[in-house]
């Protein structure tokens, strides 16, 4: 497992999905940021009026949180392709994005299900395009790992 490699790619992966989440949000108005509805969740820190933190330190933590989780996946990506399964090519990085999606899609479902209190947001169509935006994320690891 090449860690070194992983790294740049978790990150360049993990920018791409979370930029067309935020694009998203701009052209639809409705909520996709990831990074503060991930802050939200995990530090409590829903405001009054059920919208995600503003708190710079939360943000930090989410932000933090979500690429270091985007490294991780990045690393499991390489140990897989190290490992025979699959390669970083189109074809298995879209089944790889795919698969990570309907993880990442169902991880968000259950945990704004069992939150005491989550910020809100659109819940199907965020789960949806989280689902789908890890195909780019996917893409992503796999041209930095082509190109290194």
């Amino acid at each position: 497992m090449n860690i070194l490699r992983a790294i740049p790619a978790g990150i360049f992966g993990t920018l791409l999905m979370t930029g067309a989440l935020y694009l998203l949000t701009i052209i639809t108005g409705k909520n996709f940021k990831v990074v503060g509805i991930l802050a939200t969740m995990v530090t409590g820190h829903t405001t009054p009026s059920k919208g995600p933190t503003k708190d710079r330190a939360d943000l930090f933590i989410g932000l933090l949180l979500h690429y270091c989780i985007g490294v991780g996946f990045a690393l499991f990506y390489s140990f897989l392709w190290r490992s025979g399964i699959g390669d970083p090519g189109w074809s298995s990085s879209i089944v790889f994005g795919l698969i990570t999606g309907c993880v990442a899609a169902i991880f968000w479902s259950l945990f704004t299900h069992w939150h005491p209190d989550p910020p809100a947001f659109p819940r199907v169509p965020y789960f949806l395009l989280v689902g789908l935006s890890h195909v780019l994320f996917s893409l992503g690891v796999s041209c930095v790992f082509l190109i290194q």
